[in-house]
């Protein structure tokens, strides 16, 4: 009976083992000038000659990646644009202004979720989760976002995932990484 115990104790005590480093494993830490980020490791850059990023109107694209698994002829992304900021403001009043521009320029817009999410440098903010169409040419996805604020920039972190995707936890664990140096 011990030994049955002890067994059993040990299967549980692995497992959750293997659990940890199966999340440390799909992620990987890369450093950039502005700021840090852990990415899935199957997912690669997207340089900006490659004519699918957007052209922002206000802001610039400081990171574009996606997986390399195409769905649907769409394959999940990340992208973060940036601009200077003219006051003080802070991560969260930057995410609840940026989530009322974002219901009124996404098509479709359906909003799904909204939470506080908590960086690893211990910043707080709102992260929305909600499906929409970029603009009426695309398909509907959704969509993670949020606001984070480093000094005097703002940051906007985006996740677009196929709208297939129910579960978003790996997804929001992969904001959560994202540092300001």
């Amino acid at each position: 009976m011990k030994k049955n115990i002890f067994i059993m104790l040990l299967i549980l005590v692995l497992s959750s083992c293997w659990s940890e480093n199966e999340i440390v494993t799909w992620l990987s830490l890369h450093e950039w000038e502005k700021f840090n980020m852990n990415i899935p490791s199957n997912w690669s850059l997207i340089n900006s000659e490659s004519e699918i990023l957007p052209t922002p109107k206000t802001s610039q694209i400081e990171l574009a990646v996606s997986s390399e698994e195409l769905k649907y002829g769409f394959s999940n992304n990340l992208l973060i644009l940036s601009q200077k900021l003219d006051k003080n403001i802070s991560s969260i009043d930057f995410s609840i202004l940026n989530n009322v521009w974002s219901s009124r320029e996404y098509v479709e817009y359906l909003k799904i979720e909204s939470k506080n999410i908590d960086f690893l440098d211990n910043d707080k903010s709102n992260l929305y989760i909600f499906e929409a169409k970029y603009n009426i040419q695309t398909p509907k996805f959704k969509y993670l976002q949020v606001g984070k604020v480093c000094k005097n920039t703002w940051y906007l972190i985006t996740i677009a995932l196929s709208t297939d995707i129910k579960d978003t936890s790996k997804y929001e664990e992969i904001i959560k990484t994202f540092q300001c140096k």
